[in-house]
Order: structure tokens, then sequence, then C-alpha cells
């Protein structure tokens, strides 16, 4: 049973890991309805959205698992990894930079395993979707109440009885009328996103990007590898900043990389 220490994070993150090196990263639906299944057993209630992010947790983990599958002891290896990831998140509560993860990265390869450039790449998917997972778990949510609670601006003080009699005694002048403020420029539209196509690649293909993610780089007008291959810097800026919300993944993960060699080998 989820125990309120750990809010679910752990176990859930756990059950995960165990559920990938038993199925040793492949699967079908039914497995997958199956681990559902089981999970809300053992008491947690997974509402639609922890659904989707526990699918991309676990396509992350797949990913990675079949990268390393030819360390000694992947099994091992897998569950050393995802502990230093929980210890990672649960640390930095979700939130983190650049220098913040090449640390990470020195732990594991100290902890673990020699990470190659395509492992690290996955490693990094896992730790991303563990994020998003993470931000879901009920100690997330309490945090973010606690910290918008500390912003909240006091209410303005109430004025004396003695202020508001003195205010309603005295004649009240008729003030000129305002002067109407000139009018602003329209902000400048903001740059497209490459043209949508009708053409639908798997963009699941691609490290790092799990189902959810598809859905919303469908949503935003990409669905091939051609578009992604084209992305601009302002386009991997508007796309990590407001669909995707993954500051510095498209990057690390090399998206661009990724679909310019699926194009090719078409």
């Amino acid at each position: 049973m989820p125990t309120e220490k750990s809010s679910g994070f752990e176990e859930l993150t756990k059950l995960a890991t165990d559920f990938v090196t038993a199925q040793k990263g492949l699967w079908d639906h039914a497995a997958w309805s199956e681990f559902l299944s089981n999970v809300r057993t053992k008491g947690f209630d997974v509402s639609t959205e922890m659904q989707s992010s526990l699918g991309e947790l676990l396509e992350a983990m797949k990913r990675f698992y079949s990268a390393a599958a030819s360390t000694e002891s992947v099994e091992k290896a897998m569950r050393s990894v995802v502990n230093d990831s929980v210890a990672f998140v649960k640390k930095q509560k979700g939130v983190w930079g650049h220098t913040e993860w090449e640390e990470f990265v020195k732990t594991v390869r100290q902890n673990t395993i020699a990470l190659s450039e395509g492992t690290t790449a996955y490693l990094g998917s896992v730790l991303e979707s563990m994020k998003v997972f993470y931000g879901l778990s009920p100690i997330a949510v309490a945090q973010k109440r606690l910290r918008a609670a500390r912003h909240k601006p006091s209410p303005a003080p109430q004025p004396a009885a003695s202020e508001v009699k003195k205010e309603e005694a005295e004649p009240v002048t008729a003030k000129p009328p305002a002067q109407a403020a000139p009018a602003q420029a329209a902000p400048a539209a903001a740059k497209p996103l490459p043209k949508r196509v009708e053409k639908r690649d798997d963009l699941t293909a691609i490290g790092g990007i799990g189902p959810a993610l598809e859905r919303k780089l469908n949503a935003a007008g990409i669905s091939s590898y051609a578009q992604l291959a084209a992305l601009s810097s302002d386009d991997i800026e508007h796309l990590e900043k407001n669909i995707i919300k993954f500051s510095g993944r498209i990057r690390r993960d090399d998206w661009i990389g990724q679909a310019k060699a699926l194009s090719r080998s078409r």
C-alpha cells in the first residue's frame, strides 16, 4: 500500500522498474493493462493524467533497458540507475538545470556503468519522464500549493471606522474624465512552426518521444521526421517553452539528428 511518507512516487517508480526488468524491455497492451490493474490493486489511485505519465516513464525505461542490454547484469544496472534518478528528482524537487544534469550523469557513471552517447540520451528521457511523474505526485502538489501560498499577496488593510466616517462627511468633487490611453501596437505574431504535412510518421521511434509527447507535437502541427529535422533554434525554443515544456530536451536527446537519420533510412 502507498504510504504518506513516499507519497506514491518511489513505490510506483519501483513497480515500473520491476515491470520493465521482468518483461526484459518488451511488452504488449495486455501486459500494460495487467500492470495498471496491479498498480490499482495495491491501492494507488491512477488518474488519466498520471496513467499517461506512467506510460511515458515505462517507454523511457524500455529504451534505456534496450540501449544498456549489452551491459553485464543489465537488470542490476537498471535498478541502480532508477534509484539514482529517484534520489536526484527528490533532491531537486523536480527542477534542475544543465549543471545539475551533468553532475547527475557523473554520479550514474560512478555508481553504475560507463554511458555511451546514445545511452546518455535515453537516461535523459528517463529523468525527464520521472520529473513529470513526480510533478503529479501528492507531495509535489502539496509543495506547489505551499509555494503559491507563500507568494500570495497580503490583503490590503481596511481603513479605520473614524476614517470612513470622515470620508463620508466630505463632499466629493467630480474629477475630469481621464484621457484615453494611446492605442498600443499589436504584438508581433509568433514565428510559425514548420508547415503541417498530411503524412504522419511514428515520432515515438525517436528516443525521448513517447506517446504523450507525440500527441502534443501532432497537436502543434508536427507529425513527420522531416518537420523535426527542419526545426530552427526559434522553433526549438517555442516547442520546449510552450508545447512539450521540457527545457533543453530536444538538443540533449538530439531529436533533429535522429529525425534526419530516420528520414534518410526510408
